[in-house]
């Protein structure tokens, strides 16, 4: 019986700030915070602020997983790595929907990924080992998801 997969929500929260709060205090590895004091990830790519995955089974032997992500992008390197994501999953055994990928500015406004950029593929594997043909990716192209500055 097929599974259904399907990829719900990936929100890529896009930052030009890289000022750090006054509450951020960096320490030194194995040094104790203080308690209420937030980590400084100020020098990082990428900060994931929020990645679940809700798995639903039904009766029927079926299943739908839905995954959230939101990641506040931080630098270029952040751009490169989340650019173009990528969704590998069995076409024998799965389907996969991206319900919708968008972006957040900093000043509020949002910026929706059409499904025109979305490509269904063969994965990489499968010219390597061709055992593994049933295995495909889905390829997002981000919109929206540049670095200025």
């Amino acid at each position: 019986m097929p599974k259904h997969m399907c990829f719900l929500v990936l929100s890529l929260a896009f930052c030009l700030d890289f000022s750090t709060a006054d509450s951020q205090v960096p320490s030194t590895p194995g040094e104790a915070k203080p308690a209420g004091v937030k980590p400084d990830y100020s020098s990082e790519a990428f900060v994931t602020e929020l990645d679940s995955t809700r798995i639903v089974f039904e009766n029927d032997g079926t299943s739908t997983r839905q995954s959230t992500a939101r990641i506040r992008i931080q630098s270029d390197a952040g751009v490169q790595r989340y650019g173009v994501l990528t969704f590998r999953y069995q076409n024998s055994t799965e389907s996969a929907d991206i319900d919708y990928v968008r972006v957040r500015k900093q000043d509020g406004s949002i910026i929706s990924t059409p499904p025109e950029n979305v490509q269904d593929m063969a994965a990489d594997i499968t010219r390597a080992a061709p055992f593994y043909s049933d295995v495909r990716e889905k390829h997002v192209a981000v919109k929206g998801l540049v670095r200025r500055g």
